[in-house]
């Protein structure tokens, strides 16, 4: 499971491929999207994850089950927003 709300931070890997992007971590694990829609880093396969770029210097993330990536107020990353909002937006 991964944590939105920390002070230190993760390097990890974008792979572009066939318009889609695997992100894969520094453990060589990649990604992906539980059955509860929390995102897990620990995966041996690869899961297609689209970005849409917003406005300047921001994205959002929408994982296979069509959804958009959030941080929850605990600090867990969820794909589970309907909509863009706030929540939903990534500076890069």
């Amino acid at each position: 499971m991964l944590d939105a709300n920390r002070s230190t931070y993760d390097v990890f890997q974008i792979i572009f491929n066939n318009g889609a992007y695997q992100i894969k971590g520094q453990n060589g694990k990649f990604w992906y999207i539980s059955s509860n829609g929390t995102i897990c880093s620990d995966g041996d396969m690869s899961e297609d994850f689209h970005f849409e770029f917003r406005e300047y210097n921001r994205l959002v993330i929408k994982g296979k089950n069509e959804k958009y990536l959030r941080g929850d107020q605990a600090g867990t990353l969820k794909a589970d927003a309907e909509s863009v909002n706030t929540a939903t937006l990534w500076e890069y």
